[in-house]
């Protein structure tokens, strides 16, 4: 007996789904253990409060581009999404960027030396080789954007320009400015008489 292709499908997406869960839980609970490590003792507290979202980020990048849990990534995929996904789909600065190679570092060495992944180490290694074209692709797309001029902005009023907090915080606080702006425009000026 054929199924209809519709079946099918919605068991692919269901089973693509089921995996996609068990790679974000399988992230998730790495990163609840080296938040109580050494490893990440190591990082900056700024460091730290930017450390879950971007493993988290990185995990679901490295599953949807490459179909690969964590205890299965490697250096060709991470260089991959390092260079190609992340700095496309973050808009944040060099800053952030910055912050974030340290942290895949840490959490790369962390799941080497404690949770015995081979590849923690090449991985560590090759984020940290990467580093400078990760900073030269940001720029490259920050250069003459309008994003450039709102992150800058953002820096001017004292905001974290690292913190994917406070940039959430500047987009909305530009989106309110505009739709302020839009309604002030819709507002049909009224005619006065001199008296």
């Amino acid at each position: 007996m054929r199924r209809d292709g519709g079946a099918m499908i919605n068991e692919h997406l269901e089973e693509a789904n089921r995996l996609f869960e068990e790679a974000m839980k399988e992230s998730t609970n790495k990163i609840n253990t080296f938040e109580k490590t050494f490893w990440y003792r190591q990082l900056s507290y700024s460091e730290q409060m930017i450390s879950r979202q971007t493993i988290l980020y990185i995990s679901e990048y490295m599953f949807d581009y490459h179909f690969q849990t964590l205890s299965e990534w490697d250096e060709v995929a991470l260089q991959d999404i390092l260079l190609d996904i992340f700095p496309h789909e973050i808009v944040a600065g060099p800053k952030f960027f910055e912050k974030a190679v340290i942290v895949l570092v840490k959490f790369f060495e962390f799941l080497h030396y404690h949770e015995q992944y081979p590849q923690g180490l090449s991985l560590a290694k090759k984020t940290k080789g990467l580093s400078d074209m990760i900073l030269v692709e940001v720029d490259s797309l920050l250069r003459h954007s309008p994003e450039e001029n709102l992150l800058s902005l953002g820096e001017e009023l004292g905001l974290d320009t690292s913190s994917l907090d406070d940039i959430d915080f500047l987009y909305k606080l530009a989106e309110a400015i505009q739709e302020k702006d839009a309604r002030s425009q819709r507002i049909v000026p009224i005619k006065t008489r001199r008296i």
